[in-house]
């Protein structure tokens, strides 16, 4: 990817929370037609529909095989559309489905894209949930057995990352008031009424230590659109487009245990590259960065991601959170959407959910939760028992 050559043009969303009386298919089509309605296109600009994977899907009502099979770019009457796809790589889709429609505007079938994410947690009963939740990512023989289950997973990491760094438990609940924060100013934001405190967070039910249940992500239905296209076109059409200016990956393991660095309390130093490669591909550095968008899920990741962003020396993150420099107003916007903790946990959607937000922030769309004068925001995305990190940095200009 060439800095700049791609942008987004025009976003969709639809509230997160539980909305049994909505199905993936009514989810899928109304982001589709947002972001169609706010790109200003034509839907027969539409060369190409890719949707990602939906987690846990239903064999009796099978949203996965009918994205395979092109139901929603005939439910839009996208008569232009010459291909249509999906893809899924757990929280790190919005990742790779956006490198699927780069490759597909690279290939010149179509200069247009239209991405859209839709997950429905809530027709699975809490049970159905826990238990596939508690084996997801992790090893039947040798990690299930012994309790690793994906909030065990995160409690283990955050103790290492407590004793390494020295980080307090007052400032890994930092990061989940700082959420809510952000959260309380998004109308689709699943608990955007009722602020919490550090003490609150900390007395919450215990679920594995150090976790408590408000530093757990709470599973949610929602849906994300998003329409990519060439910088050339995205300049004749779009007022403010947001271009891709530079990317980075890294894949560690697809079992914990297994993970390329065994100390888990030094994970955030793996991920340090990954930022300098896309800050480098971008021609930007981390204190040109007006917003820092963290998917993490639980906040000792977050704390991780931030340590590697490189505004804050390697184990001090917690400072910032705790100090309400990551707050809105302050001097380091941070997760402006609430992220998976305040937001909502919609499965794949958690990296479309806030790359969507970055584009609403770039594009001066972000409402109460506006960033005056965003320029430039780096963001990451990862998927799995925390299997691997992308960074990318994107703009509303593309650096000389």
């Amino acid at each position: 990817m060439g800095r700049g050559e791609f942008a987004i043009i025009g976003t969709g969303e639809v509230p997160c929370g539980n909305y049994p009386e909505r199905s993936e298919f009514e989810m899928a089509y109304r982001v589709a037609k947002m972001a169609i309605e706010d790109s200003g296109i034509d839907k027969n600009e539409i060369g190409a529909v890719l949707a990602a994977g939906h987690i846990m899907s239903n064999p009796g009502c099978d949203y996965n095989t009918e994205m395979y099979f092109g139901r929603l770019p005939e439910a839009i009457g996208a008569k232009g559309c010459k291909i249509a796809a999906s893809t899924i790589s757990g929280g790190a889709s919005s990742f790779s489905i956006m490198k699927t429609a780069e490759g597909i505007l690279h290939s010149g079938e179509t200069d247009t894209v239209l991405v859209v994410h839709a997950q429905r947690f809530s027709q699975f009963t809490t049970n159905e949930q826990a238990k596939f939740f508690a084996i997801a990512g992790s090893d039947l023989e040798w990690e299930v057995p012994y309790g690793m289950t994906y909030n065990a997973l995160a409690a283990m990491v955050t103790q290492a990352y407590m004793n390494e760094t020295g980080t307090t438990l007052e400032q890994v609940a930092s990061v989940c008031v700082s959420d809510r924060k952000w959260a309380c100013l998004q109308p689709n934001a699943m608990f955007n009424n009722k602020e919490i405190t550090v003490e609150k967070v900390i007395s919450s039910r215990t679920i594995a230590y150090p976790l408590t249940s408000l530093m757990c992500n709470v599973l949610a239905d929602g849906g994300s659109a998003f329409i990519v296209t060439t910088a050339e076109k995205a300049r004749k059409v779009c007022d403010k487009p947001v271009y891709f200016l530079g990317e980075a990956s890294e894949f560690s393991h697809r079992l914990i245990t297994r993970a390329k660095e065994r100390d888990f309390g030094k994970w955030g130093a793996g991920f340090t590259p990954v930022f300098e490669k896309a800050y480098e591909a971008a021609g930007l550095g981390p204190d040109d960065m007006d917003i820092y968008q963290i998917y993490g899920s639980y906040p000792c990741i977050a704390l991780m991601v931030m340590d590697a962003m490189g505004i804050c020396e390697p184990g001090t993150a917690g400072e910032l959170f705790e100090r309400g420099d990551t707050w809105p107003g302050a001097k380091y916007p941070t997760s402006t959407n609430g992220e998976a903790l305040s937001f909502g946990h919609t499965g794949t959607g958690c990296g479309f959910a806030l790359l969507v937000e970055t584009v609403r922030q770039l594009q001066g769309k972000a409402g109460k939760a506006q960033v005056p004068g965003a320029r430039f925001a780096v963001k990451d995305c990862g998927g799995g028992a925390f299997m691997d990190i992308h960074a990318t940095v994107l703009g509303n200009e593309i650096p000389g």
